[in-house]
């Protein structure tokens, strides 16, 4: 048991030391990314509370089966996630840089996936440890590097902040409703299609952080 909780909880250290280091000019304070991490983790109770009482649609095809993917699943996991990150950090002192809105993000998602990883390796075991090490665990702190990245240039730029506040729910409903929809569905290039859009989320959320780490403080 010992084993699978840390395998349950090590993509999300891992995933969090990685993106820190990228932090380059002034360090969030601890107490911040705490508060974030635990309200990540609590997120987990409202998003069940939703998702238990939207049904899938019927009949089930491709075209509805997206919509509730993006709707009943993306919409709700990353508008629970967007509400405690902008709670707890959007006015926060600390928030002077554009790179911070992706920390803040990804500290609340991975506190997220960290208990939700925690719940699925110790139904399921060890194995489903290592697969989601590399797959829905990271795809929690990717839907969050997006959604930190258009929080961020909402805070840095005023004037189109209502802009940057929908993108920063739209584009990681979307991206997350879209990786439901490729696991969910029930056709014969799915994991070819998966690994596909993969790699797309790694490579995205690289180029985030590479335009936006070196952005000087706006304060």
């Amino acid at each position: 048991m010992l084993v699978n909780l840390f395998l349950a909880v090590l993509p999300s250290v891992i995933l969090i030391t990685y993106f820190m280091k990228f932090d380059r000019f002034n360090p969030e304070p601890p107490r911040l990314l705490t508060k974030l991490f635990l309200a990540g983790c609590f997120s987990v109770i409202p998003a069940i509370i939703i998702e238990m009482m939207i049904r899938e649609p019927e009949p089930l095809t491709y075209v509805n089966y997206f919509i509730y993917c993006c709707l009943g699943i993306g919409l709700v996991e990353e508008g629970v996630k967007y509400f405690f990150a902008k709670m707890l950090a959007y006015r926060h002192n600390a928030f002077d840089e554009i790179y911070d809105g992706i920390i803040y993000c990804v500290m609340v998602s991975l506190g997220f996936a960290t208990v939700e990883n925690i719940l699925y390796v110790m139904q399921y075991g060890r194995s489903v440890a290592i697969t989601r090490m590399i797959t829905a665990v990271p795809a929690h702190a990717i839907f969050a590097a997006a959604m930190g990245y258009y929080m961020g240039y909402g805070k840095a730029f005023p004037k189109q902040r209502t802009l940057y506040r929908i993108l920063s729910i739209v584009i990681p409903t979307l991206l997350h409703g879209f990786y439901d929809y490729i696991l969910g569905i029930d056709f014969e290039w799915a994991l070819i299609v998966f690994l596909i859009y993969l790699v797309y989320l790694y490579r995205r959320t690289f180029r985030l952080i590479r335009i936006t780490h070196d952005i000087m403080p706006f304060k």
